[in-house]
């Protein structure tokens, strides 16, 4: 048998500590190695222990999430899961820093009160922690604090956009739909969020395409992604919703309950029929937009495990548009950027910091359709 997963357990509450405990060590391949109160004691923990993967609460005291995030990836990279006690709006906006600074995914807590959501949730964590254990993180060097130095940028600031030629768009209430502007949708999974604050944030104001990201997220999150992206970048950000047209300047994210389509004249529908994948799916965001959008079409595909997106990826370079996955090197997950590679869905390959560089050459007056 391989060695077991070391799991590192921090959590203000000793009871949500034992009952996590218990979960995992039902478990031959997962070992708790350590539990820690505070912050401060995770730290000397991962230092001293290494374990595969931290989980991690939110409020603590000494050192909250946050900080602790920071400190962990700056100094001893280590995959985080990130768990929450509330959808609270504040709870919610503290796991998306967290997630920024280096976290890789997130989930709310089991409610002990119930028996069958312990049970889902003990589902959902033991598939959580046996796939993040085992992804490669790299080290946040912004976490680290030299003597005497001034505190480092948080990890909310965004880079400075790339420059398109263009005015920015006054924003209007309903504005009218424009079916000529090309159309973006950016794909993500774990490891998703941070890279896509750091593409929508190098793009500038007057980008001149509408932009669909879709990001697998736990249920109850998706609201919280665009609150902590608003706060980001330069891009008008908005939870898509039944009806709205979709605008060049304008980031349209996904909810996570529901499948995003595009209709004909512009126009987003919110599909919530049942299907047995995931939702929302990149691959039929994608694929609608190829539809109705044609050339003018691009998408981006993130870090993720698993195949969603390679097909709408190909959808689009079928379509006559153009295709974008993230580079190996800088993906947390390397499995939908491959699976749409392996497919010969993608016109380039890239890191993150050089995505924001191809959309605004493609969508430049002298490339565009």
């Amino acid at each position: 048998m391989d060695t077991p997963l070391r799991i590192l357990i921090v959590d203000d509450s000793a009871l949500m500590r034992r009952a996590l405990r218990d979960l995992l060590a039902r478990e031959p391949d997962l070992c708790v190695v350590g539990e820690a109160g505070d912050g401060r004691q995770a730290l000397a923990l991962v230092a001293e222990l290494r374990p595969d993967l931290v989980i991690l609460d939110v409020r603590m005291p000494v050192m909250d999430g946050v900080e602790t995030t920071r400190q962990i990836m700056a100094y001893h990279p280590t995959p985080i899961l990130v768990l929450t006690a509330s959808l609270t709006d504040h709870e919610v906006d503290i796991t998306f820093k967290m997630l920024g600074a280096g976290a890789l995914d997130v989930m709310e807590k089991p409610s002990l009160a119930s028996p069958g959501g312990v049970d889902w949730a003990r589902r959902t964590l033991l598939q959580k922690v046996r796939l993040l254990a085992r992804v490669r993180v790299v080290t946040h060097l912004r976490g680290r604090r030299k003597p005497g130095a001034a505190p480092a940028a948080p990890a909310d600031e965004p880079a400075g956009p790339c420059p398109v030629a263009g005015q920015r768009p006054a924003p209007v209430a309903h504005p009218a739909l424009q079916i000529a502007h090309p159309v973006v949708v950016i794909g993500a999974s774990t490891g998703g969020p941070r890279v896509v604050r750091q593409i929508l944030a190098a793009l500038p104001a007057d980008f001149p395409a509408a932009i669909l990201v879709v990001q697998h997220i736990a249920h109850g999150f998706s609201a919280g992604m665009v609150e902590w992206l608003t706060r980001s970048i330069s891009l008008q950000v908005a939870l898509a919703a039944e009806g709205m047209a979709l605008c060049p300047g304008q980031v349209l994210v996904a909810p996570d309950r529901y499948d995003l389509l595009v209709q004909p004249d512009g126009t987003v529908h919110l599909s919530g029929l049942p299907l047995l994948i995931q939702r929302p799916a990149i691959d039929i965001v994608m694929q609608s937009v190829a539809a109705v959008y044609g050339e003018r079409s691009l998408g981006v595909l993130l870090t993720g495990m698993g195949r969603d997106g390679a097909i709408g990826m190909q959808a689009i370079r079928r379509a006559g548009g153009y295709a974008i996955a993230q580079d190996e090197a800088t993906s947390a997950i390397f499995g939908m950027p491959r699976a749409a590679i392996e497919l010969g869905a993608v016109d380039a390959v890239l890191p993150p910091q050089r995505i924001a560089e191809a959309l605004c050459r493609r969508l430049a007056p002298a490339h565009r359709p």
